[in-house]
């Protein structure tokens, strides 16, 4: 199972309203996403679903990205034995309304499947599958970039990474070296997260002396 961490986002309650990542939501973004990398869990395909059009409140999207990697994770587990990791972030788009950008480790092995992706949104968020809402691209253009080509891999998940904490406070930027932000809107409830094996406690438990 993928577990959000209870501080992984921008608000707790489905109440809360942001405006920006925080330094500190940008900053565990980041790390998680190094993290994957030393524990074997590159981050290797990119996710974007428009929650407005497949017709979730922004209310209720953490709720349903949540139930969405679950259902992925149990997938993914059944099939390979493996665990997935994750780091998602929510926005607010002038043309696309809100939606999640997130980036995902597969292990080697899994078989990627479109069709069941869309099947799994439909059970997350109770509603017919609509065309558009989902979108992937792998991350270095294959999903062994990061062992074929390490290099192409690591500066493509660079620029991804960059994409998805566009959305950071402006004054917080030039602390973690971004240099594109860009305003994503308000969003109520969690605006980013991650999954526990990659979140502050596990980074701390690996750094730790055996």
């Amino acid at each position: 199972m993928i577990r959000v961490l209870k501080h992984g986002g921008g608000g707790n309650r489905q109440t809360v309203t942001t405006t920006h990542l925080s330094a500190q939501q940008a900053s565990n973004l980041l790390a998680a996403a190094s993290h994957a990398l030393v524990i074997g869990k590159p981050l290797t395909r990119h996710l974007t679903v428009r929650l407005e059009k497949q017709g979730v409140t922004d209310a209720n999207a953490s709720k349903a990205i949540g139930r969405l990697l679950k259902l992925l994770g149990d997938d993914v587990r059944k099939k390979t034995g493996a665990t997935v990791a994750c780091i998602w972030s929510r926005e607010r788009g002038p043309k696309i309304g809100h939606h999640t950008h997130l980036l995902i480790h597969l292990t080697a092995g899994y078989r990627w499947r479109g069709h069941k992706l869309k099947s799994w949104l439909a059970l997350a968020t109770s509603k017919p599958y609509q065309s558009g809402a989902i979108k992937t691209t792998r991350i270095g253009g294959t999903s062994l970039a990061h062992e074929s080509n390490p290099a192409f891999y690591l500066a493509n998940l660079a620029t991804m990474l960059g994409y998805i904490v566009k959305g950071i406070e402006p004054s917080a930027a030039s602390a973690l070296r971004l240099t594109r932000v860009r305003e994503q809107g308000h969003i109520i409830g969690k605006r980013c997260g991650w999954s526990e094996n990659i979140g502050a406690t596990a980074r701390t438990r690996h750094s730790q002396p055996k």
